[in-house]
């Protein structure tokens, strides 16, 4: 005897695709456990190892592979050394561009 007749069984069916669908629409498919990541840009400076060039930073589980410049700023174009500001110039930069 069968519990389920055809017609139950392609309900089932369609409510299991609709909610598990809707998961993905508003979550992204494929990013494991914890959903939509963002990861800022303050958080990959926070990482920088000291030197120019590649970076790998694990943060939240997450596996980044970003450039920082010679002043450790994320996709930063600057070569020298003494062209870096402090992190007080930059704040106060910042603050007069907004």
């Amino acid at each position: 005897m069968n519990i389920l007749n055809r017609k139950q069984y392609f309900l089932l069916l369609a409510v299991l695709i609709a909610s598990t669908s809707g998961h993905v629409f508003a979550r992204g498919g494929g990013q494991g456990f914890g959903g939509y990541n963002i990861i800022s840009k303050a958080e990959l400076e926070a990482s920088w190892n000291g030197q120019a060039g590649s970076q790998h930073t694990a943060i939240r589980g997450v596996k980044v592979q970003w450039y920082a410049d010679v002043c450790g700023t994320a996709n930063g174009h600057v070569t020298e050394v003494n062209d870096c500001m402090s992190d007080k110039k930059k704040q106060m930069t910042k603050d007069r561009g907004q």
